[in-house]
């Protein structure tokens, strides 16, 4: 008996020895930061800095889960596995897209029983409920620019808000700065940042930030090399007296004694004049915008305190028009454009499923006939009317059958993904986006694996919910989006997801490029083109074409290692902005639905480079949890359609024997009257129009060119169909233009130029093809200049 009490005791002993070990505290304190300083911006890469304390002796073992909710009927889980040591403190690092409407955020942690054990409710600072013009300024002592914070810009309908960061609170992680709209560095040497904060500065501008440089004395050590490159003239500080208002702005102006220096950027677009002289040079980078001012705004601040309007005038010299009316948007507007253009191009991705409709009528007709007329006749003529009816039976159960066969490439039997993938070509790198749309035919639970390396963001509506997070939580009724992310791999789950309901998502990483570049730079000049391009990628592309500013330049199909001659390529002038017209007359099929969907959302404005654009052969996706090879899921009805896009940027040449080209509209028009639209270069037909090109204060113009953009086909924009006149400054009056009118230079020219180097042109639709529906497209002016001041 007492052998057995001891054995008892020994397995009793073990057992709570086991259990010790396997014990979980359950005694943890949440707490969080979000974005930069506590302020989000809807539509942006929204970090989380979360700290976890542990206040017990136990390792605690669960999960961590990020909620946020789409109106009242859908909640989106973010999860992931959490392991915090006994006694200690553990800070993690997430980020994510905050899609509009989300301004609250609830954070818990559950144990491995899935019970709650602690819960954090953060309503979030919202930058973009109301249109925010967002800045972070760098500098050596963090120093606040009091009159850049609630700056009113874009005639009021921007607001500023700025955070101050020094060299230890400036962002590590490159996706932090995509939550800013504008970047300031003054009185700082990057050489203080390490290589990769440097380098995330260049990403920062070519994915469509705004990097402003406000110099001083030591501004070789601000720009470092980086950026020193991009100067096209010397930096030359001296004290110098700066007249800053324009001179139409009437009253005499007192001039601001400042250390200063011109500024010029290759390529750029100067402003800031005083005395000819431009002190803001702004060149278009990727998809934003690099700009240098050549003195420091911090030595402004009296001037610009009492001038309530500097901030606007210094942001739309830098912005333009243009990109100021797209940043006055407010962001749910902007989420919810491309909400409903991805729903559009996903609707249409997968056309191979549609079926037949002449084949169908040819099959139903030739039924008709069989059972009726001819089964009837030929059974006649055998004498066997008796077995008409069977034999209709049996044919009709012949033709179910053979209907059901027939369709079984129009059913869909399994969850599926229809997708668009953009593989963006650098050097050194390989960004790629997958935009996805994930569906299941049944109302069920579906899942999809993805490699870990990518991050997963849902794109939704933006419906604000400005209830109860928590007791939504609860709520078993409502569609679930799980997004659980591990070391080693994630997925995608849907939780009472509807028969074909949309769900959105937006898959990408960044790695190491090892598939190759497409090579080579494109000349442009006077019409003429000239250049080779080399496909030195894994790819066999099809389709290919190259984007400029006005022109697009047909390539076809590429093979792996071919180079082709630009100067034989078919080129032809091109709508800008008009992605729609583009798509059409270069592709056919339902390729065209993904390339405009592409452009819509890479381009935006002006661009000074070559795009390069193709279709590449890939089979199957690659985000997908071990390829093809996943046994995890079952693949055999798992469908995907979709089209891979490979995107490079091009050096373009517009220069030859000292002569520049460039765009009028690289610099934004002033309208005096009537209605026009930069974006597409567009007027309002019904009402005149006077515009006035800014064509740069210190350029020596030789000459100008306008080139008709013909297009057809096309119900919402025609051509310029009226009279075109341009101002002469001898006369005070307009002189006509035809359409064949080609260049103005020389004296013929000066007397239409003002000492700023102003174009004035007026433009009147005829009135019988004048419709307040259709857009009337300009003609595409050219400039010729010597480049730099006399």
């Amino acid at each position: 008996m007492l052998l057995k009490n001891r054995s008892f005791l020994f397995i009793f002993f073990c057992l709570f020895f086991l259990f010790s070990i396997k014990s979980y505290s359950e005694n943890l304190n949440l707490s969080l930061q979000y974005g930069i300083q506590n302020t989000a911006k809807a539509g942006r890469s929204l970090p989380l800095q979360i700290t976890v304390e542990n206040a017990e002796e136990s390792t605690f073992s669960g999960s961590l889960k990020m909620i946020l909710a789409e109106s009242g009927k859908h909640i989106v889980e973010f999860s992931f596995p959490l392991v915090v040591e006994g006694k200690s403190v553990k800070e993690i690092e997430k980020s994510f897209m905050l899609p509009t409407g989300v301004n609250q955020l609830l954070l818990t942690v559950e144990n491995l029983s899935s019970e709650q054990i602690a819960y954090r409710r953060v309503g979030l600072d919202i930058s973009g409920s109301d249109a925010e013009l967002l800045i972070g300024s760098l500098s050596q002592n963090g120093d606040t620019i009091s009159f850049l914070q609630n700056a009113r810009v874009n005639e009021g309908l921007l607001k500023t808000r700025v955070i101050s960061f020094t060299g230890d609170s400036f962002p590590k992680e490159e996706t932090d700065l995509y939550l800013l709209d504008l970047l300031l560095i003054r009185d700082f040497d990057l050489f203080n940042l390490d290589k990769q904060q440097r380098d995330s500065l260049k990403h920062y501008v070519e994915h469509g930030g705004v990097l402003l440089f406000s110099l001083s004395e030591n501004g070789m050590q601000t720009l470092s090399e980086d950026f020193s490159s991009y100067l096209e003239t010397p930096l030359d500080f001296q004290e110098r007296t700066l007249f800053l208002a324009k001179e139409n702005e009437g009253g005499e102006e007192e001039g601001e004694s400042l250390l200063a220096s011109p500024v010029y950027l290759k390529g750029g677009r100067e402003g800031a004049f005083s005395e000819g002289k431009a002190y803001l040079s702004v060149y278009p980078m990727g998809n934003g915008l690099l700009a240098v001012l050549g003195y420091d705004v911090l030595k402004l601040e009296r001037y610009a305190t009492e001038d309530s309007d500097y901030v606007g005038k210094l942001f739309l010299e830098i912005y333009g028009q243009n990109r100021l009316n797209t940043l006055s948007i407010s962001a749910s507007e902007r989420s919810l454009k491309q909400y409903w253009d991805l729903e559009e191009l996903m609707n249409l991705s997968d056309l191979s499923k549609l079926p037949s409709i002449p084949l169908y009528f040819c099959i139903l007709l030739l039924y008709l006939i069989v059972v009726g007329p001819g089964l009837y006749f030929f059974l006649r003529s055998q004498n066997s009317l008796r077995v008409y009816r069977p034999s209709i039976a049996l044919i009709s159960l012949f033709m179910v059958l053979f209907i059901w066969v027939l369709g079984m490439g129009t059913r869909i039997n399994d969850s599926f993904i229809s997708y668009v993938k953009l593989l963006q070509l650098t050097k050194d790198s390989v960004d790629e986006e997958n935009y996805i749309n994930f569906r299941s035919p049944k109302e069920r639970n579906f899942s999809m694996e993805i490699q870990p390396e990518y991050t997963v963001n849902p794109i939704l509506k933006g419906v604000d919910y400005t209830g109860d997070l928590s007791g939504l939580v609860k709520d078993s009724g409502v569609t679930r989006t799980e997004v659980l992310q591990e070391r080693d791999k994630s997925a995608i789950v849907i939780h009472k997801g509807s028969a074909f309901s949309p769900h959105y998502f937006l898959l990408n990483k960044k790695i190491p490029n090892d598939i190759g570049q497409i090579e080579g730079k494109v000349s442009y000049f006077s019409g003429e083109l000239s250049g080779k391009i080399i496909n030195n990628t894994n790819y066999v592309l099809s389709d290919a074409f190259i984007l400029l500013y006005g022109r697009v330049i047909k390539l076809g199909k590429l093979e792996k290692g071919q180079s082709i001659d630009v100067s034989i390529a078919e080129s032809m002038p091109m709508p800008v902005g008009d992605f729609d017209y583009l798509s059409n007359a270069l592709f056919t099929g339902n390729s065209k639905n993904f390339i405009r969907f592409i452009l819509s959302e890479q381009i935006h404005s002006y661009f000074p480079d070559a795009r390069f654009y193709a279709l590449a052969r890939e089979d199957g996706v690659s985000f997908t949890e071990n390829g093809e090879g996943d046994k995890k899921i079952d693949r055999k009805n798992f469908e995907k359609y979709g089209f891979s896009i490979v995107n490079a940027s091009l050096e373009l040449s517009r220069e030859k024997d000292g002569i520049i080209e460039y765009s009028a509209l690289s610099r934004d028009p002033s309208v005096d009257s009537g209605e026009f639209d930069m974006a597409t270069n567009t007027m309002n037909p019904m009402i005149p129009l006077e515009i006035r090109y800014n064509l740069g204060e210190e350029e020596q113009i030789s000459g100008i060119s306008f080139e008709i953009m013909d297009i057809s086909g096309n119900s919402l924009l025609a051509n310029f169909q009226g009279d075109m006149a341009i101002y002469n400054n001898s006369t005070g009056g307009y002189d006509s233009i035809g359409r064949k009118e080609g260049v103005l230079s020389g004296d013929r020219l000066k007397k239409y130029l003002t000492e700023k180097n102003e174009l004035k042109l007026r433009f009147v639709a005829k009135e019988s093809t004048a419709s307040p529906e259709i857009r009337q497209l300009l003609p595409m002016i050219t400039v010729s200049a010597r480049e730099g001041s006399e």
